[in-house]
């Protein structure tokens, strides 16, 4: 193994700790840990291992074992006695979300891959990206409360964000809940949560989108030069 697979080794390691200490967090007995909110924070816990430990996605057929493998984790953990039970629709919702998010991830990494050759580490550009976005709510909290952002902005950046993805498959408030609501301004700004089917719709036409864009690359650097 290089030196720099086994600091990308170490760097996934670390992010898939982190997330897991930040997860168990959750598990605590206060207003917080709703059943619906340890939902939430498993998908997300089960997408960033997964994408960051499994082994890379060459071919499309990875991709897609690659996503259904987050979705066969989170069901097993799902079941464990320290989760509530969870409603059978609710866990097929959140199981869309996995699969769809997983497809996205390893579709972007694929295409960092071939755009960017001398790029060592894509996955970890990729995850950083995910979580600038996820993060939205608290860094940009304070900017849409000071420049009053419109209905059209909030309702963007709130549909981006995959924390909204798995909130919406969950049934569950996020953006109101007591400590968002105590920490970022988008719980007191008025906004309207994207749909599932549409945030499927919008999954599906992404990765759609970027296998085409791959394959056209691929295609095209398999071109002899003359």
């Amino acid at each position: 193994m290089s030196r720099s697979a086994k600091l990308h080794w170490l760097i996934s390691c670390f992010s898939v700790l982190l997330a897991s200490l930040l997860f168990s967090a959750t598990l605590a007995p206060d207003s917080v840990s709703a059943p619906a909110f340890q939902l939430v924070n498993l998908a997300l816990f089960v997408s960033l291992a997964c994408y960051l430990l499994l082994p890379g996605a060459d071919s499309l057929k990875a991709v897609l074992v690659n996503s259904a493998s987050g979705v066969i984790l989170f069901v097993l953990l799902s079941r464990m006695p320290v989760t509530a039970a969870v409603p059978t629709t609710i866990l097929l919702q959140i199981c869309i979300m996995i699969f769809c998010l997983g497809m996205l991830l390893w579709s972007l990494t694929q295409l960092c891959e071939h755009l960017f050759p001398e790029h060592n580490s894509p996955r970890v550009s990729v995850t950083l990206l995910a979580a600038i976005i996820t993060s939205t709510p608290l860094w940009m909290g304070p900017l849409a409360d000071i420049y009053q952002a419109g209905d059209v902005l909030v309702n963007g950046v709130v549909a981006i964000n995959p924390l909204t993805h798995f909130s919406v498959a969950a049934e569950y408030d996020y953006l109101r809940s007591e400590w968002l609501y105590q920490n970022s301004a988008f719980g007191s700004l008025p906004f309207a949560y994207p749909g599932l089917i549409g945030i499927t719709v919008f999954y599906t036409i992404f990765v759609f989108t970027v296998q085409l864009v791959l394959r056209g690359v691929t295609r095209h650097s398999r071109i002899p030069k003359s």
